[in-house]
């Protein structure tokens, strides 16, 4: 046990009811301590960079081992491989990495783990810091996966606990499926013992790690046992809170949960209404469900983005003959789009049970000047886009991409003009250039390059698309917090150029205007591929990294 007299980093105390006010994603991090977790892997992504960084920080400690891998795939898959090795994983990543690790995740399932593997997967409600909202619960029928949807930093970091035991009593992994009001709200949180990390070494068994046809479905046929054992163990207290008995019920899962909690108790509503949380998605309690739902005539379900467990609740009480009049999202009663604020909850519960106000009206918002983000001052991207639209001007189409180079877009430096996904700067760039005949500009950092860039480029040289691919290398991945990968040190974005096979290829300091705009209009005149590469670090890493 460490003492208290030590300086110690307040997550690493060791101490069984010793409680701190935790971030949710640092509950998550203590957690998977007390769990005895071993590896710890992922990608940065706001909401869920707090995990990773968090373990950046303490892993040496605990003698775990930890990386930001170069993409989420990776991150999933190595976690998978720590797993079969008999070491604890957790893998963590915002909802759009997911899908970018969607191919191992698809096959995880079937194969199985061996030590528990948790996966973290943080929601954006609102779309406050992504490109779309995504509701990642649906991946737990389709891939049979477990989904855990905590309502507090205190649940998360139960539930963050569990989930080892649940992985580990199933043999599969299991999705702790989180949002942005979970993820960056503080909670008091009381800790449990720490466990040390163990690794019980990988034993060779090919009929189940090798998933070839006949392996697979055998192993497909599996899935439903596992599956089964996966709703008995998660149907505990903690997870499942079926509680007061009455007609009329409200039932909750995830951020909302908390909400409905503090709406029923500051309204006054408890002795006419029943609440029920949810802090498991899939599989349901369906048999605790069942026998709860006998005596109730209106159940008002209140989830965030789709109807996901209101139509699973609909369907459960058409199987077994319930005629409950189930109210939500279907009825009209509250949106599927964006977070649920307290007064929304409220505005539903008034429509849809009658039994409270309908929530005050908001005064109207005060006109302020708009202040839309943008670069930092120094940054080298505001130069290289300024040294960029000096060389390409208004007769070239400039295609974006994820990171800090996406504020490119819109007034004074106007260079995006479409935006998809991390990778998709040079793939958008060169689609348009082989339909259109134009040549064309695509942007990409050097982070995003080394997560998804290479094959698109290399894609590009192989067709010999008529295009001008950027890459703005600032040496650090700045926009989700100055995560530093190292990846620049040990491979050269020059090198791997060239070796993609690009003959045309250039690097500048974008500091250096003059010289950058000539370099941007010898690769505007030339023919076939070429790579700009935009090399200077970003200042306010150089300052923290000095002062560290």
């Amino acid at each position: 046990m460490l003492p208290l007299t030590k300086t110690v980093d307040p997550l690493l105390i060791d101490l069984e009811g010793h409680a701190e006010c935790l971030l949710g994603n640092e509950a998550i991090v203590r957690g998977a301590l007390e769990a005895g977790v071993a590896f710890a892997s992922g990608y940065p992504g706001t909401p869920s960079t707090e995990v990773t960084d968090t373990f950046a920080r303490i892993a040496a400690d605990r003698g775990i081992v930890f990386e930001y891998s170069v993409n989420e795939k990776v991150a999933l898959e190595l976690a998978f491989a720590a797993s079969l090795a008999g070491a604890r994983s957790i893998v963590a990543m915002k909802h759009l990495g997911l899908m970018s690790a969607g191919d191992p995740l698809s096959t995880i399932p079937y194969i199985g783990v061996e030590a528990g593997m948790v996966i973290v997967s943080a929601g954006d409600p609102s779309c406050r810091t992504s490109p779309n909202e995504q509701d990642q619960r649906h991946l737990g029928p389709m891939l049979h996966i477990p989904v855990l949807d905590p309502a507090t930093p205190a649940e998360a970091h139960a539930a963050t606990r569990f989930a080892f035991e649940l992985s580990e009593g199933s043999r599969l992994p299991v999705l702790l499926r989180v949002t942005t009001r979970v993820c960056h709200s503080r909670a008091v949180v009381a800790y449990g013992p720490l466990a040390e990390p163990r690794v019980a070494g990988f034993r060779r068994d090919p009929d189940r790690y090798v998933p070839v046809p006949h392996n697979a479905r055998r192993m497909r046929v599996d899935l439903a046992k596992r599956i089964e054992t996966a709703r008995e163990l998660a149907t505990t207290d903690a997870l499942v809170r079926l509680g007061s008995r009455r007609d009329t019920v409200i039932l909750a899962a995830g951020a909302p949960a908390a909400t409905c909690a503090d709406l029923v108790r500051e309204l006054g509503i408890g002795d006419r209404v029943g609440l029920w949380t949810l802090g498991v998605v899939h599989p349901l309690p369906e048999r605790e469900l069942v026998a709860a739902l006998a005596g109730v005539e209106r159940l008002l379900v209140v989830e965030e983005l789709s109807p996901f467990l209101e139509d699973a609740i609909a369907a459960l009480c058409a199987r077994h003959g319930l005629s409950p009049r189930i109210l939500g999202k279907r009825s009209g009663h509250l949106p599927e789009a964006f977070e649920y604020e307290p007064d929304i909850i409220q505005r539903g519960i008034h429509a849809a049970l009658g039994i409270c106000p309908a929530p005050p009206g908001r005064p109207e918002a005060v006109e302020v000047a708009p202040r839309p983000p943008s670069l930092c001052p120094g940054c080298p991207h505001r130069a290289a886009y300024l040294a960029a639209r000096a060389a390409f001007g208004d007769e070239h189409l400039y295609f974006n991409d994820i990171g800090c180079y996406t504020l490119g877009y819109g007034p004074p430096l106007q260079t995006a003009d479409a935006l998809l996904c991390m990778g998709a700067g040079f793939t958008l760039a060169a689609g348009v250039a082989r339909v259109t005949g134009q040549r064309t500009v695509g942007f990409m950092g050097d982070g995003t390059f080394f997560h998804s860039g290479m094959p698109a480029l290399l894609d590009a040289a192989k067709e010999s698309v008529g295009m001008v691919a950027v890459i703005l290398d600032n040496e650090v991945t700045a926009m989700t917090g100055f995560q530093d990968n190292e990846t620049n040190r040990v491979a050269s974005i020059e090198r791997i150029v060239r070796a993609l096979g690009v003959e045309q290829v250039e690097t500048l300091d974008p500091y250096d205007l003059p010289a950058a705009i000539a370099t941007f209009e010898r690769a505007r005149d030339a023919a076939g591929l070429s790579v700009v590469i935009v090399q200077r670090a970003c200042p306010v890493y150089q300052v923290r990294r000095s002062a560290s």
